[in-house]
């Protein structure tokens, strides 16, 4: 009756017990690094003033209403043709691009129009997702607006 007694590093219990609450810890740590690095970008502290300027947007949504002023937007690879109907100033245009969740994808750029009134949108990264793309002239006087999900060749703003 020769029994040998394994020490406790060599039997399999010990480890089992140790390695679970190892796991917890491990993941743990894994989910508050992930949660540190991917803050939400859709939380805005100066919601009142966000809320405020809303009125003045619908307003200048009205007066392109009025006017009667739309686009025709034809995205080609990663860049965008936009095309005024009834603006009657062909002066520069504000561009912006807004994504839904990621705040540091979005985009805004002035556009001038080429001798055929159309404006060219460059960009080197793709788009693709749920945007809020918002066309409005250097005097700001009316404002386009339309929620696309991009890639969508050709669409219209009005």
């Amino acid at each position: 009756m020769n029994t040998i007694k394994k020490s406790w590093y060599k039997q399999f219990w010990p480890w089992f017990l140790i390695i679970l609450p190892l796991t917890a810890v491990v993941a743990a740590i894994s989910t508050v690094i992930v949660a540190v690095d991917n803050k939400p970008d859709m939380v805005i502290d100066h919601y009142y003033t966000v809320g405020k300027s809303i009125n003045d947007n619908l307003a200048l949504l009205r007066a392109a209403k009025l006017l009667r002023i739309n686009a025709d937007v034809t995205e080609i690879g990663n860049n965008l043709t936009i095309k005024l109907h009834n603006a009657d100033d062909k002066s520069a245009i504000k561009v912006s691009l807004h994504h839904a969740t990621f705040e540091k994808r979005d985009i805004s750029k002035m556009l001038t129009a080429n001798a055929d009134g159309i404006y060219h949108f460059d960009n080197t990264k793709p788009l693709y997702g749920k945007w809020r793309i918002s066309i409005e002239p250097f005097h700001k006087n009316w404002l386009l607006e339309r929620k696309v999900h991009l890639p969508l060749h050709k669409f219209n703003i009005k």
